[in-house]
């Protein structure tokens, strides 16, 4: 049994709109944070570049201070 939802009526729904419209999972279900940790994580964005913070999973901004600053 497939875990798909095979049911024509789904193709004139919002959401069968919004799954033709996207390639992943992200941009499907995800928060504006979600789509742009997975962009920048694919596409290996640097660290110096980054808006998102794979490591906290915050945007940069707002976790700033926990990261260690070279002197």
């Amino acid at each position: 049994m497939s875990p798909f939802i095979s049911n024509a009526d789904l193709a004139v729904t919002d959401l069968g709109r919004r799954v033709r419209a996207t390639t992943n999972v992200a941009d499907l279900f995800g928060s504006e944070f979600d789509r742009a940790l997975y962009r920048e994580t694919v596409y290996s964005v640097p660290d110096s570049e980054r808006s998102t913070c794979p490591n906290h999973l915050d945007w940069v901004a707002d976790c700033a201070h926990l990261h260690l600053r070279a002197a």
